[in-house]
C-alpha cells in the first residue's frame, strides 16, 4: 500500500515526462501490475487533457505595459533590508579616519588571548597523588570495616534464633532439644 502512495505521488510527473529513466521504469512496472494505480493514472491523463484543451484568454490591450510598471513600482516601495549590526559597526569604523587597523588589531588581540589561555591551561601543576602506602592502608581500613559488619551480622543471627526459641520449643513438643 505504501508503494501505491509513492507511485500516485509521481503519476503527474510521469505523465508530463519529468521523471528520470529509473523512476519512469519503476512507475511503469508498478502500473503494469496494479489496477488501482492504472485507473488513477488514466483519470489524471483525462483531467490534464481537459485542462490543456481549455482556451487561454488573451489579456486586454496594454496589460503587459501596466503589469511591468506595477511590478517596478511595488519593488521600489519595499524598503531595503536593514543591515546586520556587525555590518553597521564595520561601515561606521570604515568611515572614521585612522581606525582601519582596528579590525586587524582586534583579531590579533583575540588570537593572543586564546594562545595565553591555552598555555595557562596546559601548564597546570601536577596533582599531588597519595603514596602507595597510603592506598594500602586505606584498603586495609575498608577490609576492617567490613569485618565489623560481618561480626555484627553473626550477632544479629544469634539474637534472631533466641527470639524464635519459643517457636522451636512448640514445634519440638514442648521438650527441650538435645544438643548431642
Amino acid at each position: 500500500m505504501d508503494e501505491c502512495e509513492d507511485i500516485r505521488g509521481r503519476l503527474i510527473a510521469h505523465h508530463e515526462g519529468e521523471l528520470a529513466t529509473e523512476e519512469r521504469l519503476q512507475v511503469e512496472a508498478h502500473l503494469a501490475t496494479c489496477e488501482n494505480c492504472t485507473r488513477e493514472a488514466g483519470l489524471i491523463r483525462d483531467a490534464l487533457g481537459r485542462v490543456l484543451a481549455l482556451p487561454v484568454p488573451e489579456p486586454p490591450a496594454g496589460f503587459w505595459e501596466d503589469f511591468g510598471a506595477t511590478v517596478r513600482r511595488r519593488i521600489a516601495a519595499v524598503p531595503p533590508p536593514r543591515p546586520a549590526a556587525w555590518a553597521r559597526v564595520a561601515a561606521w569604523l570604515g568611515r572614521v579616519p585612522g581606525l582601519r587597523p582596528i579590525p586587524a588589531l582586534a583579531a590579533a588581540t583575540v588570537l593572543g588571548l586564546l594562545l595565553v589561555i591555552g598555555l595557562v591551561r596546559t601548564h597546570r601543576a601536577p596533582r599531588d597523588l597519595p603514596p602507595v602506602e597510603a592506598l594500602m592502608v586505606s584498603e586495609d581500613l575498608a577490609i576492617g570495616q567490613n569485618l565489623e559488619v560481618l561480626q555484627n551480622l553473626d550477632l544479629l543471627e544469634d539474637v534472631e534464633v533466641l527470639e524464635r526459641l519459643d517457636l522451636l520449643r512448640h514445634l519440638g513438643g514442648g521438650r527441650r532439644p538435645r544438643l548431642s
